[in-house]
């Protein structure tokens, strides 16, 4: 930081050098006390927007991933006291980020594939800018070793085209695409070649198109691709049930075994007496009258009648082993199925597996 001396013994010193070389006496530019003042008042200010740039910047990447990773460049060796802002720079913040981030689940990554995959054009925008958009997005997923090829990109391209030229908004690109459908059937593998021409198709329609008659994506178009998600969910969701069914009956497999037997009987009976009795036992299977607080907490509704509420994982007091997906939604921390006993759900040990 400057003060009003420090500008003034710079002044002198830079003219005194100054008439060295020239051999003519020169006048300091800042020679007064309040010229000075202002001067050092002047840098400080440039001096503190960038300190405070760079401290920010690092407060939000610390926020972002955490103090443990970023610790090792924002303190010192014994991590008591904090760098100053010059025994630092944000390439050296930025690169503990990277090396110190979580890699996304292969759920995540999936996620995202099928985001790109139902990708939903602006058509406020050109074609060509929705394609800068997409094709973004695929080398996002591309980063994570996916492969999203020219095959992938047309399809997506003329699901957008297709659902444009169902609009008033988009009449004029149904001769496009009607030429598209000419040259290309509907098995056709795309590739490079492909994918340019039709481009360069859609451009010559897409030039006579008013872009502010089409609306602004809304749910109107995220409905066209809603039963791909919807079923990408269920899928998800019936595998966690699943995950976490299996491991309920094993943990819990020899009281059960019973259990299991007067349970079959009682739905047999169930069948018998009630001629459209299956769609009951399907309500009650799903869970709408599941008496678990867990379960409730977190509006789980698979009942799980083989096992006690206390030794549910959606129980918070319970302190037995649960999947990693059930740690994660409870927000709380996981721990290996290795470190518990085998009546906490852990790995049986040798002694029991001999018996």
């Amino acid at each position: 930081m400057y003060d009003a001396a420090a500008v003034l013994k710079q002044s002198a010193r830079e003219a005194a050098a100054l008439a060295k070389q020239t051999g003519v006496d020169e006048t300091p530019q800042i020679a007064t006390r309040a010229d000075a003042q202002d001067e050092a008042d002047r840098r400080n200010y440039a001096i503190q927007a960038a300190i405070g740039a760079k401290e920010g910047a690092a407060e939000a990447i610390t926020n972002k991933v955490g103090s443990n990773i970023t610790d090792s460049v924002l303190r010192n060796a014994d991590g008591n006291d904090n760098k100053s802002v010059d025994e630092y720079t944000l390439y050296e913040v930025l690169q503990a980020a990277i090396q110190g981030a979580i890699r996304p689940t292969m759920t995540e990554i999936l996620s995202q594939k099928v985001a790109v995959i139902n990708h939903k054009f602006d058509f406020r925008k050109t074609i060509a800018t929705n394609m800068e958009i997409l094709r973004a997005k695929v080398n996002r997923v591309t980063s994570y070793g996916i492969t999203h090829d020219e095959t992938e990109i047309t399809l997506t391209l003329l699901a957008n085209i297709n659902y444009a030229t169902h609009h008033d908004w988009g009449r004029e690109l149904r001769p496009a695409m009607q030429e598209i459908r000419k040259r290309y059937k509907y098995n056709h593998t795309h590739d490079a070649t492909s994918l340019a021409d039709i481009l360069s198709e859609l451009a010559a329609a897409d030039a006579i198109r008013t872009l502010s008659d089409a609306p602004e994506p809304s749910t109107e178009s995220a409905n066209a691709v809603n039963d791909t998600v919807s079923l990408f969910q269920d899928l998800m969701q019936a595998q966690s049930d699943y995950e976490e069914s299996a491991f309920a009956v094993h943990s819990d497999s020899e009281s059960s075994s019973n259990t299991r037997k007067k349970s079959s009987r009682g739905k047999s009976r169930e069948r018998n007496n009630n001629g459209r009795g299956r769609s009951k036992s399907r309500d009650k299977a799903k869970g709408i009258n599941n008496d678990c607080p867990g379960c409730k907490e977190f509006k789980r509704r698979k009942r799980h009648p083989n096992i006690d509420n206390a030794k549910c994982f959606w129980n918070r007091k319970y302190k037995g082993f649960r999947p990693a997906w059930i740690c994660q939604e409870m927000e709380i921390p996981y721990k290996g199925r290795h470190k518990f006993s085998s009546d906490m759900g852990g790995y049986p040990s040798d002694s029991e597996e001999d018996e």
